[in-house]
């Protein structure tokens, strides 16, 4: 398929290219499995494996990845499903998970011979456009999903509360806001039980 990009829009080192392909058959499917992966207790690692399978098949190519930024101070070699907690001043950058309705942070499965840190790049560049630096490691959970310290270039003052969602990016992400994690509600987000430890990693990020 091939990919019509219309209009561009850049914040810094946020590019995010917009096209006209659109897939709400894709989105009520994925709606109806999704509900289904959910009520059987499936984990963060096979519902994001199963989104990305279906961005893949259905909504054309990605424009492509940028290098992989880590900070040499923290570099790693382990490989592992991955995510970003991007703090600007006492804010988070979160993004709208459109099957659930929920927050999330940006993150997903690791692919190939890629370390985790690579893994929290590209799934962050591939849900919200930004091409951040990974930094150190903030927590694992207990199935080894790793959370990582990622910085964007440039002077985010957090005036910006909204972002553009990329047109590869929307049948997964409805919304990239900047919140407060402190003012917000387990329930506001997909995994619940996230919230307490979000909230301490995003503690150990100096604003």
């Amino acid at each position: 398929m091939q990919l019509n990009v219309v209009s561009a829009y850049k914040f810094d080192s946020i590019i995010v290219a917009q096209d006209r392909i659109k897939s709400n058959t894709l989105i009520a499917n994925h709606l109806t499995l999704d509900n289904i992966l959910f009520k059987f207790g499936l984990s963060r690692i096979f519902v994001t494996s199963y989104c990305l399978i279906g961005i893949f098949s259905c909504s054309g190519e990605y424009p492509a990845d940028p290098v992989c930024r880590v900070n040499s101070q923290y570099q790693e070699s382990i490989q592992a499903n991955a995510g970003c907690l991007i703090r600007v001043g006492n804010q988070l950058v979160t993004i709208g998970h459109r099957l659930s309705g929920k927050l999330d942070i940006p993150g997903g499965t690791q692919t190939g011979a890629e370390s985790a840190q690579c893994t929290a790049h590209r799934e962050t560049w591939q849900e919200t456009g930004f091409n951040v630096e990974v930094g150190q490691l903030l927590g694992v959970q207990e199935n080894g999903f790793r959370f990582y310290q990622c910085t964007l270039a440039g002077d985010f003052t957090g005036e910006i509360k909204q972002f553009p969602v990329p047109d590869w990016a929307s049948t997964e992400v409805t919304a990239i806001e900047l919140k407060d994690p402190f003012i917000t509600r387990d329930t506001d987000w997909r995994y619940p039980d996230e919230l307490i430890e979000i909230r301490g990693m995003f503690n150990q990020i100096e604003p």
